[in-house]
């Protein structure tokens, strides 16, 4: 493609520069990633459940509350202060359950950032090879015009000379109209690509810099499509974010069989000697210890001073409870579809995946055809080249090569940027990063 380079300098020629001066390379824009308001709402996202995380965290830990008590009396009046502290013990507290719930959330929300950040990386390169490819149709329709109007003037003096008819006049004069209306489109077109990349990253457009960075042709992964599928299946958002969920189902079955069958137990242990306090107790159900105390400031005279220690203990058991049997119920019914989402989920993965490999395949074949087309039109150009210095062809002929040639270069462009974005497409199926370079693991 390098020996085009004069070619196509020759008919840019043929209008004055329409895009901005500078240089926007691929890498330097997906670097500028990290800063757009897209990438940060989904970095917001996520922090969002990680402050979940701790606050659900910090409801397992232990706690500590102060108070104060005061009655009055006929007798006098009592003043006492009290603190109790309390912790999560057992492994099937309430706090427990929603912190390891908190924690697949949180799992779930870095697969949505990772989803979220992957669509902003494809949508960039799509709108990058985009922009290019709507300068080189300006090109085209300008090179287009230039013909037309070069046409029109031999048809014209043809006619003047009695060798063209008036249909052949009106029919060029029909083409040069077409190309002028090709021409308002392009610039339309292009203009709109502009403003389109210069929003996701966040610029104006007279910001926005040329794009010099070619698209690159892929090759196909290197594993076989089942070893590709395996992989999808163990890495790809929505997967892994279904069988999150099937554990948030199982979890929350375990949670209401659990209720159902575990009493309203506790015990605890009370010791008082002048008025000071001190008492402990365990909570089955909830899985909460405590420890309580309280310190007198005030007695009035009447009412004598307990002292000693006592130990309770209290048990209601569920017999009849349709409350709980009917979130057992619900539970069940949950898991199960919780279990088919999961499958369904799977088989739908399968088949993106089989037709994203499909279309690199069918991408990287229309590549090759493109070349030859390139080929050919370079065939062409020598040979209108030729005829002219022999004198048996016109440079309108050439004229017209050199714009079919600048067409076959960016049919070329255009199926080697089909089967960039058909690749990032495919690796995206397959569950992978694609802004690791960018950060995107953080």
């Amino acid at each position: 493609m390098k020996n085009l380079v004069p070619t196509i300098a020759t008919l840019l020629a043929l209008a004055p520069p329409v895009l901005a001066q500078g240089a926007l390379e691929l890498p330097q824009a997906l670097q500028a990633l990290p800063g757009t308001l897209d990438w940060r709402s989904a970095d917001l996202n996520y922090e969002s459940a990680v402050r979940q995380l701790e606050a659900a965290q910090a409801a397992l830990g232990f706690k500590l509350s102060g108070g104060a008590d005061y009655t009055l009396r006929e007798s006098g009046s009592n003043l006492s202060l009290s603190g109790t502290a309390s912790l999560g013990v057992l492994p099937w507290s309430t706090s427990a359950d929603a912190a390891r719930s908190a924690e697949r959330a949180l799992e779930r929300a870095a697969l949505t950032r990772r989803d979220a950040r992957n669509t902003l990386y494809l949508a960039l390169h799509t709108q990058y090879f985009n922009l290019r490819q709507a300068q080189t149709d300006l090109s085209i329709a300008q090179a287009t015009l230039a013909l037309r109007e070069r046409q029109l003037q031999i048809v014209t003096a043809q006619n003047q000379a009695g060798t063209a008819t008036l249909s052949d006049l009106l029919t060029t004069q029909q083409n040069l109209d077409t190309a002028r209306s090709g021409l308002v489109s392009a610039q339309g077109a292009l203009e709109l690509a502009r403003l389109t990349l210069a929003s996701t990253l966040g610029l104006s457009p007279q910001q926005l810099g040329n794009p010099v960075t070619p698209p690159e042709e892929p090759s196909l992964p290197g594993e076989s499509l089942e070893a590709l599928l395996q992989r999808a299946l163990a890495s790809r958002s929505d997967v892994l974010r279904a069988l999150s969920q099937l554990r948030d189902a199982e979890e929350n079955l375990a949670s209401a069989e659990r209720d159902r069958l575990i009493p309203n137990a506790s015990v605890s242990a009370v010791y008082s000697d002048s008025g000071i306090s001190l008492s402990s107790g365990l909570n089955f159900k909830s899985g909460t210890a405590s420890l309580s105390g309280a310190v007198p400031l005030v007695q009035g005279s009447g009412g004598a001073l307990q002292q000693g220690w006592s130990v309770g203990f209290s048990l209601s058991m569920p017999i009849f409870d349709p409350v709980a049997d009917s979130r057992i119920r619900t539970a069940q019914t949950a898991l199960q579809v919780a279990q088919q989402a999961l499958e369904s989920t799977r088989k739908a993965a399968e088949l993106d995946v089989r037709q994203k490999y499909q279309n690199l395949q069918t991408a990287r074949a229309a590549i090759s055809a493109a070349r030859a087309g390139l080929n050919a039109a370079n065939q062409n150009l020598r040979t209108a080249q030729a005829r002219l210095q022999a004198g048996t062809g016109t440079s309108v002929d050439v004229q017209a090569t050199q714009l079919n040639l600048l067409q076959a270069q960016r049919n070329l462009e255009a199926a080697l940027t089909q089967a960039q974005l058909a690749a990032l497409a495919l690796q995206n199926a397959l569950g992978q990063d694609l802004t690791t370079t960018l950060g995107g693991s953080k």
